[in-house]
This record gives structure tokens, C-alpha cells and sequence, in this order.
């Protein structure tokens, strides 16, 4: 079974984009095949940071339908076991997509005959973004230590238990009814827990409640903190991580934690990979480790995603001090 990786970020300039392509290549390296995929359809750029020209078809041309399938987009970057799908920002519109050919594109990237495929989502909150970005239990989510970028990625995870959680019932459904009701009460300040909604739709509609509360429990994003400076970054994410579990009621695991490093944007401007530039380096460490923690989950909704907890004692016992320290 393909095992898809959705890395979403609740806002832009945190390093989304290098992490998804610097994770994939160290996938590859470990003799997985990945597929990565650029799915910012209004931006895309990930074909920058592999060092390829902007000149083969994407998923333009597929949501377009000039092309029949995912797989006739596969072009080589040159790294062995990662082929690359550009994302093609030509054609506008493209991140407004239909439902229906959202759903085609889920169906055929279940189909790629690879291990892992790879897809760097767009900035922001958009249904379509929250959607791939829930096509597993088990999504990464990268931000960084600044408080704004903390608050984002809780927003982020908010909206997407929402929309989780209310497409576990049918459109127009009493449920869905219940649920509007509760966002409406969020908006005109009268907020009650996000636990007390779950209590109430068991004890409304327990045929249909209980088992939607107990798929919610199976969600269990994965976290990189990314462009930390020193250890005391690490409290930030251990804020995000209290707030996602009492608020959503969610497990939350971090999976990596990235120090700063020049390398980064020196790759940027040279149009190579970081972890191919300066394959010993810190930033290429660390997003080894955290590919290490990757193999370690399935990527599918599969029954049983019990694994032990990357929590952040542990990345701090692995953490390298940067001179800033």
C-alpha cells in the first residue's frame, strides 16, 4: 500500500517547502521510492529547489484534463528512487478546483506504485488544502517557534478537525446541523470546549456520534519545528502540543525539530537540495532523524496507528546547539 505524506503549513514563510523536499530526498536515500508531488496550485515552486526547469506538464494539465493520469507526470530529478510531479501554475484557477476531480486525484495517487508519495501543500486554510492535507491520520505539519507561526499551525489543526469531524456525517444531516450551530456560538463569543460538542452529538445521536468520536481519536497529526534557534524553542511546541490535546481533544506527536542553518537558503539560491549541497551538516541530520520517525507510521487509513510517542524529550536529548547558543 502507497503511503502518502500530505505537509501543510497554517502559514507561509516557515520552510514548508525545503522540509517536503529535503524529507523526500532523504526517504529515497534510504532506498524508499517516493514520488513528491507539488500541490501549492496557485504558487508553485518546488521544481526551484530540485533544480529542474519549469518546462514538463503538471497538475495543471491533469485538473485541465490534457493529460489522463498522475503517473504521465512523472518526470526524474536525477536523484535515484524520487521522481517529482510539478504542481504548474500556468493555468489559472487551478486551486479552485471541483470536487470531483479533487476526488480523481485522490483515487489516482493511491494508484502510483511507489512507497511514499510526497505532497507539499499550499499555504493557508482552504477547504481543498484541508482536505488533501486529511487524506491520512497521520498529516505533517511544519511551523516554526515564533508565537504567530504557533498560533497558525493551531488554527490550522483546528480548522482541520472541524472539517474532519464534520464530514463524518452526511451533508444536511442533523448532525452537520449540530455542528454549525456550535461554530456559530464560536463566532458570537458564547465558545464552550470543542469536547463538549462531542459529548452532545453522543448524546443526540449516539447510532452516528460515538463512532465519528471514535474516528476523530484516530487523527494524529505529526509536527516538525522547524528553524529553531536554541532549546528553549522546544517550550513553544510543547505549548502547541497542550493546546491541540485539551482544545481538539487530538493527539499530537513532533517528529523533528530543525535548528537554523545557512545552508537553506544558500540552496535556495543555487537550486540544489540542502541535503545534497551539505549531506553532513545539521539540517540534513535532522531531517534524517525525522525520516527515521516517518517509517515508522503507515500512511493510510489503517485500523491500527498505535506507535510509541516522538514527543519532545526525546528530540531535545537528540538536539545539536547552533553557535547562537
Amino acid at each position: 500500500m502507497v503511503n502518502i505524506l500530505p505537509v501543510a503549513s497554517g502559514k507561509g514563510g516557515v520552510g514548508k517547502s525545503a522540509v517536503s523536499v529535503n524529507l523526500a530526498i532523504s526517504l529515497a536515500q534510504k532506498g524508499k521510492k517516493v514520488i513528491l508531488c507539488d500541490f501549492d496550485f496557485g504558487g508553485a515552486n518546488l521544481h526551484t529547489l530540485l533544480g529542474l526547469k519549469n518546462n514538463q506538464a503538471g497538475m495543471g494539465n491533469f485538473i485541465y484534463r490534457q493529460v489522463a493520469s498522475l503517473e504521465s507526470l512523472l518526470q526524474e530529478t536525477g536523484i535515484e528512487n524520487l521522481q517529482f510531479i510539478a504542481g504548474d501554475c500556468l493555468f489559472p484557477g487551478t486551486a479552485n478546483m471541483d470536487f470531483f476531480m479533487k476526488k480523481k486525484i485522490m483515487k489516482d495517487l493511491a494508484q502510483l506504485p511507489v512507497d511514499y508519495i510526497i505532497l507539499d501543500l499550499g499555504g493557508g486554510s482552504s477547504y481543498n488544502t484541508l482536505d488533501f492535507f486529511l487524506l491520512t491520520y497521520n498529516p505533517l505539519l511544519v511551523t516554526t517557534p515564533e508565537i504567530t507561526s504557533i498560533m497558525n499551525a493551531y488554527s490550522f489543526l483546528k480548522g482541520a478537525v472541524f472539517r474532519f469531524f464534520t464530514h463524518q456525517f452526511p451533508n444536511k444531516s442533523p448532525e452537520r446541523a449540530c455542528i454549525q450551530d456550535f461554530i456559530k456560538s464560536v463566532a458570537t463569543g458564547t465558545e464552550s470546549s470543542f469536547m463538549s460538542l462531542m459529548e452532545t452529538l453522543c448524546q443526540q445521536f449516539p447510532e452516528t456520534g460515538l463512532p465519528a468520536c471514535q474516528e476523530l481519536a484516530k487523527l494524529n497529526p505529526q509536527v516538525v519545528l522547524n528553524m529553531g534557534a536554541t532549546t528553549q524553542d522546544l517550550e513553544m511546541g510543547r505549548r502547541l502540543r497542550s493546546l491541540v490535546n485539551s482544545k481538539l481533544t487530538i493527539r499530537m506527536d513532533f517528529i523533528g525539530f530543525i535548528p537554523t542553518s545557512a545552508i537553506v537558503p544558500m540552496a535556495v539560491a543555487r537550486r540544489a537540495p540542502a541535503i545534497v549541497l551539505e549531506p553532513a551538516g545539521t539540517f540534513a541530520t535532522s531531517v534524517r532523524k525525522a525520516a527515521d520517525r516517518v517509517l515508522a507510521y503507515e500512511y493510510g487509513f489503517n485500523e491500527n496507528l498505535s506507535i510509541d510517542n516522538a514527543d519532545l524529550e526525546l528530540l531535545r536529548s537528540e538536539y545539536t546547539p547552533t553557535e547562537q547558543e
